[in-house]
């Protein structure tokens, strides 16, 4: 067993990175809330300082800061794809921008004990989920500068008093901190489990086991879905093929070896349509309606469906069906040499939108192609 780690915030380290994107969203998520909110706030009161319903004096320190902070959020905002991966650097960014704006304006009223600088630090500590001694140690950095502050612009009574309010509230920000954060890594890691579990019904209902070929019930409701969104410009094909004397390798080699044919015929047609299923079973499903992809499915035994979507038009397909038999033909399997198929194809006509009707006519060009000697492709 790993061993668990403070700084994991009770975790051990694969188990904390195991959890990083859903961090870096989370902090990512809350940088920008807290830099849009301060923004609204230094807008708020530059405008009230103008209109003297504040202290005068204070009118630089918002103008300053509503400056750096519309930049920060403008940056935000503007570059937010590029923020994810930076979020662990914007974290401490937003720190340093909150700890000293509370730091300018507790000088700023000098004969006052601070009530900001308290209030960030645990919008700060509530916020944020970094490494827990990094994170401490920053926010100890800003609670001795915040002292330091103190005591150099104000009277000694007031520094001590805003010395033992910010170690109180610090220890409690961080004690708090420590058990939200591993509690949102708790909730983490099972959104993890439950996507796993999702993923994992939703790939057992979409393909087959043997083959990693889509179910013959997934690849019909898909192609239908390909159908009624298609526009008048795409080129489609549906080809049906079946591999030739499929019950003499049974019989002659073992149910194996014919379990090891059909992977092999879908594997070949996952490759030569260009697509790594493995990686993609999990999204592939809804990719391939959108992103105009060729799939294809397993309707049963040593039975094979593709739909192809090829912007060559028909030259293209027959060209992909060949590559798809000639890589058939030259398989050396132990004892099997070669993989004999016959191929049905059958093009889908611009008012074609019934997938039963266009799997009929690719059905009918293969029993021509097994009629007519077998091992090629025919198009009806």
């Amino acid at each position: 067993m790993k061993s668990k780690s403070f700084n994991y915030y009770g975790f051990d380290k694969e188990t904390f990175e195991s959890v990083a994107e859903l961090r870096r969203q989370t902090n990512r998520n809350n940088i920008e809330s807290i830099a849009i909110l301060f923004l609204m706030v230094m807008v708020a009161s530059t405008v009230m300082s103008f209109l003297n319903v504040i202290p005068y004096a204070r009118r630089t320190t918002y103008i300053t800061y509503l400056v750096i902070c519309g930049a920060f959020a403008a940056v935000l905002l503007i570059f937010r794809k590029y923020t994810l991966k930076l979020s662990g650097i914007l974290i401490y960014v937003t720190i340093a921008i909150l700890v000293s704006f509370s730091i300018v304006s507790s000088i700023d009223e000098a004969f006052l004990v601070s009530a900001v600088f308290p209030a960030f630090i645990i919008i700060l500590c509530m916020a944020f989920i970094d490494r827990m001694i990094p994170f401490t140690g920053v926010i100890a950095i800003a609670y001795i500068a915040f002292v330091a502050s103190s005591y150099a612009k104000k009277p000694p009574s007031i520094a001590r008093y805003d010395m033992i309010y910010g170690m109180i509230f610090t220890i409690v920000a961080l004690f708090f901190h420590f058990r939200l954060q591993r509690n949102r890594i708790d909730q983490f890691l099972a959104y993890h489990k439950n996507l796993k579990i999702q993923r994992d019904l939703e790939i057992r209902s979409s393909f087959d086991a043997l083959s990693k070929l889509l179910m013959r019930g997934r690849f019909f409701t898909m192609a239908d879905s390909v159908l009624r969104g298609r526009t008048d410009s795409q080129y489609i094909a549906v080809c049906v093929l079946d591999l030739d004397s499929f019950k003499q390798i049974n019989d002659k080699l073992g149910h194996q070896m014919g379990d090891k044919a059909i992977q092999t015929a879908a594997e070949t047609i996952w490759d030569t349509l260009g697509i790594d299923i493995e990686d993609e079973q999990w999204s592939f499903c809804e990719r391939a309606i959108t992103e105009n992809m060729s799939f294809a499915g397993r309707l049963g035994g040593d039975e094979f469906i593709i739909l192809l979507r090829e912007d060559g038009g028909w030259e293209a397909t027959e060209k992909r069906l060949r590559s798809i038999l000639d890589r058939l033909n030259a398989v050396e399997l132990g004892e099997l040499h070669g993989i004999h198929a016959s191929f049905g194809v059958t093009e889908v006509g611009e008012t074609d939108r019934d997938i039963d009707a266009i799997y009929a006519r690719a059905d009918e060009a293969l029993y021509e192609a097994k009629e007519s000697g077998k091992n090629q492709i025919r198009k009806h």
